[in-house]
């Protein structure tokens, strides 16, 4: 039996992100020295939030549920959930080439070569999910990183869902299938749709749609047609126009007519069998190797984030957090409340099977 692990662990090291509740961390594992991310989520946030509705709590589990089912060499590996009085915590593979879209800021836009082994990869990863009944809802440059080797790793499943039919309007609107901003019911094909968005990214320098503000882009997104430049290639033109199809029934539908995609001539370079083989796709070499002098130096993160104070972040509650809303949260051991917020977060925790933690880790 291994010893249980917590988050005292982890040696903190820098900050990799941030969002909407809680900050992304690069940890060192003090007995192993093998470096992590850790995302982690603060309790307290999460109770505010579910004084409105149960979103974040239910989004936060499923997500845990979600990682756990999933052992793809193109997709964030989760080995830890781990909780203390303040937050919930993600132990997750750290992956040190940093998101797509940094290198892509520094080229400004990708040749359809580079751009067309990306998406298949990114496709490999989608099809693999949609497989498993998971819609990922979340495909944007952002949660596209790269690993040593300059391979894809999809990341951040807090807005994935095992289901066929959502409903919910979640998102970030420039990636967002019209769908989904209509509020109609849908399904995978929402997935195809980003995959347009972030194929027009890359070659384009932004993407299809839009605005100064949301509001201008859903417009944009439901009404208007994508402006193609000039020197996109036919191929590239039409694989942009059968995924950016508004109406979800015409839209290239990958996961039924998965062939006939990967003939394409717009991946006329990919070879889709050793990619999709998670032993061998490492023979291919990645058209982007990131620069990694050493992994620990989180150096093709944004400075933005790289920057912040660390300043024991997590170990005490945001206190203006609590104000601000005007409820307080008493984290006092003999306060009635802790045993009711236990309860909330029971189960939480998860390890990953001992095999999986030899192999991985």
């Amino acid at each position: 039996e291994k010893p249980r692990v917590t988050v005292s662990d982890f040696d903190q090291i820098t900050v990799l992100g941030q969002g909407a509740y809680g900050k992304v961390i690069l940890v060192r594992d003090l007995k192993t020295d093998k470096l992590f991310a850790q995302k982690q989520l603060k309790k307290a946030s999460i109770l505010i939030d579910r004084s409105k509705n149960l979103s974040t709590l239910n989004r936060t589990f499923s997500e845990k549920d979600i990682l756990s089912k999933i052992n793809h060499h193109f997709i964030v590996k989760l080995f830890y959930t781990l909780q203390d009085n303040n937050n919930l915590y993600f132990i997750l593979q750290y992956v040190p080439g940093g998101e797509i879209f940094m290198q892509l800021s520094l080229s400004n836009i990708f040749n359809e070569k580079i751009a067309a082994f990306y998406i298949a990869e990114i496709t490999i990863a989608l099809l693999h999910l949609h497989k498993i009944g998971i819609v990922y809802r979340d495909l944007k440059p952002e949660n596209c990183l790269l690993d040593s080797n300059g391979h894809i790793i999809l990341t951040d499943f807090g807005l994935s869902k095992f289901s066929d039919n959502c409903n919910s309007i979640i998102g970030t609107p420039e990636y967002m299938a019209p769908e989904i901003l209509k509020g109609e019911t849908y399904s995978y094909p929402v997935d195809w749709w980003s995959l347009g968005t972030i194929l027009f990214d890359m070659l384009t320098g932004k993407p299809p749609f839009t605005g100064s503000n949301n509001k201008v882009i859903v417009k944009k997104i439901l009404e208007k047609k994508p402006k193609m430049p000039f020197y996109l290639s036919s191929y590239a033109k039409d694989m942009l126009n059968k995924l950016l199809n508004k109406n979800p029934e015409k839209r290239w539908n990958i996961d039924d007519d998965v062939e006939k995609f990967k003939l394409h001539r717009f991946f006329r370079d990919i070879d889709w069998k050793t990619l999709s083989n998670e032993s061998k796709y490492t023979e291919i070499e990645a058209p982007i190797i990131p620069i990694i002098t050493d992994p620990a130096l989180a150096e093709n993160f944004s400075e933005e984030f790289t920057s912040m104070k660390l300043s024991n972040y997590g170990k005490s509650l945001s206190a203006d957090l609590t104000k601000n809303k005007g409820i307080t949260i008493n984290y006092n051991k003999n306060n009635h409340n802790t045993s009711n917020q236990d309860e909330l977060f029971q189960g939480f925790s998860y390890t990953a099977s001992n095999s999986y933690i030899d192999r991985y880790m």
